[in-house]
């Protein structure tokens, strides 16, 4: 055999060899991304699934079926017992069972296991200040109108402000309500907490222009009517007075506030 025919038979196993190495090497290649592809599509599909369980324990919160709430946030836990979103479901429905201590035990696991998590912690503080914890509700609201991404930001001001005035920091609960209204000027509840706290002050002409304000926003309301019946007296304004009057008499003739002007009426 020449060296030639030699030759030629070893570049012709060499590219066999070689080729067999591509071969495998390609193959391995494409197995590994297809395992991190499917790695991946399962990470997305457990988070999607997360997901759609919380929301639906949500939405069947929200309409008060409790019992498929329950089962819905119990699933997403299943899926990731550290999810914030499905413990901060959990502790409201226990909030609305009046099971308090389940409440803030899922309450502080949402918090503990993602600390970003702003709408638990704004939930966390309207629980803490209906059970009049009223310092620890301030200390939350005020974390979370910090986060200025936060949706609800308008509204966690007012509620500051109201955890301000509990605390009987009238000043800052002003200032957290001006605030509120400055992000979102129909924050009604703002503008009657704003009404009030002027009229106590005496400083009527802002008084009356929160009251005008929120009626102009909500309509009618026997806190505001009377309120505003007040604020009339105040500025000598006796037509002002007589038709609020009329008007809390004849849409809230069963309200604590209808009571309170005829207690009133006695006393001037």
């Amino acid at each position: 055999m020449s060296i030639k025919r030699i030759a030629a038979g070893l570049v012709s196993v060499m590219l066999l060899v070689s080729g067999i190495g591509c071969t495998t090497s390609t193959t391995t290649t494409t197995r590994s991304l297809t395992m991190v592809n499917s790695e991946a599509e399962k990470k997305n599909n457990r988070a999607q699934a997360l997901n759609n369980y919380v929301q639906l324990g949500i939405g069947y919160l929200t309409k008060g079926e409790r019992s498929k709430a329950r089962f819905n946030f119990r699933k997403a836990l299943e899926i990731d017992e550290r999810s914030a979103p499905a413990h901060s479901g959990l502790a409201l429905l226990y909030q609305f069972e009046k099971e308090n201590e389940l409440a803030e035990q899922h309450f502080r696991k949402a918090l503990q296991y993602d600390p970003e998590h702003t709408m638990g912690r704004n939930n966390f503080a309207v629980f803490l200040y209906r059970l009049e914890r009223y310092e620890e509700a301030h200390a939350l609201f005020t974390e979370v109108v910090a986060d200025v991404n936060y949706p609800r930001r308008a509204r966690a001001y007012v509620s500051l402000g109201l955890a301000a005035e509990r605390l009987g920091r009238i000043e800052e609960a002003k200032q957290a309500w001006d605030k509120a209204i400055t992000l979102d000027s129909r924050m009604t509840k703002a503008h009657i907490e704003l009404a009030e706290v002027y009229f106590r002050e005496g400083d009527l002409p802002r008084a009356k222009r929160h009251l005008d304000q929120h009626r102009r926003l909500t309509g009618p309301t026997a806190r505001a009517l009377w309120l505003a019946i007040r604020v009339e007296r105040g500025f000598g304004n006796k037509d002002g007075e007589a038709s609020k009057a009329l008007a809390l008499e004849e849409l809230f003739p069963y309200s604590q506030e209808y009571l309170e002007y005829k207690e009133w009426l006695q006393q001037i």
